[in-house]
């Protein structure tokens, strides 16, 4: 991401060069909208629950999303029969 422009003058380069950046830098800023962020934190949660490692999620997320995926894993738990 912090590459320099190609010094060319080939305008596909410069182009491709351009959109790599401005995507690299839209994945690095967190998503505003909360429908979008609801659905990546339910994803991640049951991910994490089916892999079983739910820890893992503070790794590879930001902390909002960790923890809103973390409360999803959570509500994943299968109730346990009452002793009758």
């Amino acid at each position: 991401m912090g590459d320099p422009a190609p010094d060319s003058d080939d305008r596909c380069a410069r182009s491709r060069h351009a959109r790599g950046r401005r995507r690299a830098e839209e994945a690095l800023t967190p998503e505003t909208d909360p429908q979008k962020l609801l659905t990546e934190a339910c994803l991640h949660g049951l991910m994490a629950k089916l892999c079983d490692d739910i820890d893992a999620l503070d790794n590879y997320l930001p902390p909002r999303i960790a923890q809103m995926a973390r409360k999803v894993a959570d509500a994943l738990e299968v109730p346990q029969p009452a002793p009758a």
